[in-house]
């Protein structure tokens, strides 16, 4: 097995290949800071690190974190000081009904902060650096700084300026003071801060050249600050033909709190983000776009696909008045208010050109939620359920709601235009709770819906597996022809427990592969079963369904699969090969691993786990690799993908590090954050 560490906490990734002795290095913190123009709040200035953010403006720097506020000034500078910038590059907020892009910049020089002295911003990684760049014959003993808001101010046995904000920290590191002799040299010159009564820091200087340049360069250091403190998630991961990685999920955290920008750089409230990834870039370079997706309320990205051309579809829910929409969406304007559905098309190569279509969608009376987005034949489908007894219907098979949660499926075309964007919608359920959680979409454009029905007047039909429920909640496959307005097979599956299908997908043949979890001892389970038997109090099954057989021979293959205590599955993939990708979590000590990364809890709470299952193999020779993703906390995963490598690339969420014991790891912040795991499981 060959691990290429990727962990993306959403506040720090790491990713691309391990270097010997650690597993994983810090992918956010290798992106460099970029510098943007505003004009908000007495601020001209803003750059936003993974863990912090910075304005700047005439009279100080405000830097911040959590709910504090540092604010940096220069005594007696010079307030008519001019910013000038450099290296440009392009920043792109799809946030609010009118999406903006902004010029950033590598550098920015504040230029005569005193006499004969500049100003000089850039980044180191995630750490804000800034250069005094002192003229021949200027006087650097002017140079005098403060920093307000901290709980505590002062000098380290290093030297360094130590900010203590709560239990977090600043650190200004002892400046590297220099002046250049030739092209390749230059001279060091002796330095010490001097942290002066009333919290004015200024510097002493050993012996120099006053006719040369002199170069005093400071280091800002924040570290120990927890972002994503609201909580992280991720929802789906995906792929293009070119082998771009696409990850899209929402965020709680309001870390980065407004300061003056008007381009809402910070994330006000929750929020949806998407991001693409480029596996096989240098390490600065791995994240190729990302972006807050979203109004100024709350967003929750649900569900996201990604076709073969890198065009990413998005389904979720907003009560943002200003959430971004598109005149061609089926509704392009709303007031806001009550939580509703979106789906929207993103291309994230075109710039602010790259909403394609966005719309709001579902009904105002209940509760409307997707759960997962396909795209076929230029057509996008959603899923999910709802309690609107207004939810919009267009050629349905069910008009009404039968009662509680009803399942829903809608097809749009984002080609066409408002209303007739809408070109199938329909409620699809029974008297009780009916929730959809997962699609497919077969070449003809027939829809394969699945998730579990606690309606005994589930539609069914003549000739399918099976026509009655079974109690405590059974799964529902359903296959609907949206040209036809009409169901083409729909049965139950399931035992006398509680069974619920998580995620399918259609095989080569046709068939239906569905994974789930199950509290049945009496799940229909073939004779090549990799587990025959439900080890505990509920276990992950992997299931090959046939909807053209007949009833008798309709499952293909079924097994359960886990240890003695729960466990759930979230993601299902195939490879060219035929073996099924599996993620989820597990609460069982026993979970059965072969050919693990960790083959052991780490403290019997919530791990992560990822499996890979060969229906056709031999029985004893079907679980291919099987592995906790464990720490010390929670951890689970949420989605995965693989690519024609045999490269695994798992997602979720995680309050603890996910690395085998004994191996170094990027700190992780104690609340629930965000991480992207690429490894090899097969020889």
């Amino acid at each position: 097995m060959r691990l290429t560490a990727i962990i993306l906490w959403i506040a720090s990734i790491a990713f691309g290949a391990t270097p010997p002795g650690s597993f994983g290095v810090d992918l956010l913190r290798s992106v460099p800071l970029r510098f943007e123009p505003v004009n908000a709040g007495g601020y001209q200035w803003v750059a936003r690190g993974s863990t912090y953010a910075v304005a700047f403006g005439a009279r100080d720097t405000l830097i911040a974190a959590e709910d504090h506020r540092i604010r940096l000034t220069l005594e007696g500078s010079q307030a008519t000081a001019k910013f000038e910038a450099s290296l440009p590059a392009a920043t792109q907020y799809f946030r609010g009904r009118s999406p903006r892009a902004a010029v950033a910049y590598s550098r920015l020089r504040r230029v005569g902060v005193y006499p004969g002295v500049d100003l000089v911003y850039y980044a180191n990684g995630a750490d804000l650096e800034y250069d005094f760049e002192i003229a021949p014959g200027a006087d650097p003993s002017v140079i005098a700084m403060r920093f307000e808001g901290a709980d505590s101010v002062r000098l380290t046995p290093d030297g360094d300026i130590l900010l203590q904000l709560g239990a977090a920290r600043i650190t200004q590191k002892l400046p590297v003071v220099y002046q250049r002799v030739s092209t390749n040299e230059v001279e060091s010159v002796p330095a010490a801060y001097r942290l002066g009564d009333q919290g004015t820091i200024r510097l002493d200087l050993g012996a120099y050249d006053a006719g040369r340049p002199l170069v005093v360069d400071p280091t800002l250091q924040v570290a120990a600050f927890f972002p994503g403190t609201g909580g992280d998630g991720v929802v789906a991961i995906a792929k293009d033909a070119k082998g771009f990685l696409y990850m899209a999920g929402y965020t709680y955290s309001t870390d980065f709190a407004l300061v003056g920008d008007s381009f809402n750089v910070f994330l006000r409230n929750r929020d949806g983000w998407v991001m693409k990834l480029d596996p096989n870039a240098n390490l600065s370079d791995i994240i190729v776009y990302s972006t807050f997706f979203g109004g100024s309320a709350t967003e929750d990205i649900k569900a996201m696909t990604v076709d073969s051309a890198g065009i990413v579809y998005l389904a979720g829910t907003t009560d943002s008045v200003d959430f971004p929409l598109t005149t061609g969406g089926y509704i392009a304007t709303w007031g806001g208010g009550i939580k509703r559905t979106f789906v929207s098309v993103l291309d994230t190569k075109a710039g602010m050109d790259g909403l394609l279509y966005s719309t709001i969608f579902g009904g105002t009376s209940g509760n409307d939620e997707p759960t997962g987005i396909a795209v076929a034949g230029g057509k996008i489908y959603v899923t999910g359920f709802s309690t609107s007894d207004d939810f919009p219907v267009v050629n349905p098979v069910q008009s009404t709601r039968g009662g509680g949660y009803d399942a829903f499926l809608a097809q749009f075309d984002p080609g066409a235009s408002g209303t007739a964007s809408l070109l199938f919608s329909t409620y699809l359920g029974g008297t009780a709770q009916d929730v959809s959680r997962s699609l497919a979409v077969d070449a003809a454009g027939k829809v394969y819906i699945a998730g579990y029905t606690y309606s005994g007047d589930f539609t069914t039909t003549p000739g399918a597996y099976r026509t009655s429920y079974q109690g405590g909640g059974d799964i529902f496959l359903t296959r609907i022809d949206p040209s036809a307005a009409n169901i083409e097979y729909s049965t139950y599956i399931g035992g006398s427990g509680l069974d619920q299908a998580k995620k399918i997908l259609l095989d080569p043949q046709g068939r239906v592969v569905i994974t789930g979890y199950t509290l049945s001892n009496n799940l229909q389970i073939t004779q090549n079963a990799l587990q025959p038997v439900n080890n505990g109090s509920g276990d992950v099954f992997l299931m090959i369904f046939d909807p053209s057989a007949q009833p008798g021979a309709a499952i293909a293959y079924s097994t359960y699969f886990g240890g003695s205590d729960g466990d759930v599955p979230y993601d299902l993939r195939r490879d060219a090969s035929g073996r099924y990708y599996i993620c989820g979590y597990t609460l069982s000590q026993d979970f059965p691993v072969r050919n693990a990364l960790n083959p052991n809890s780490a403290g019997g709470g919530v791990d992560g786990f990822v499996a890979v299952i060969n229906p056709s193999a031999a029985i004893n020779n079907q679980l291919v690799y099987s592995s906790y993703l464990t720490g010390s906390g929670t951890q689970i995963a949420y989605a995965l993908e693989v690519d024609s490598s045999g490269t695994v690339y798992v997602a979720g969420d995680a309050t603890a590090g996910i690395f085998p014991a004994g191996a170094s790891a990027p700190v992780v912040p104690s609340n629930t954050n965000v991480f992207l795991m690429g490894f090899q499981p097969l020889p």
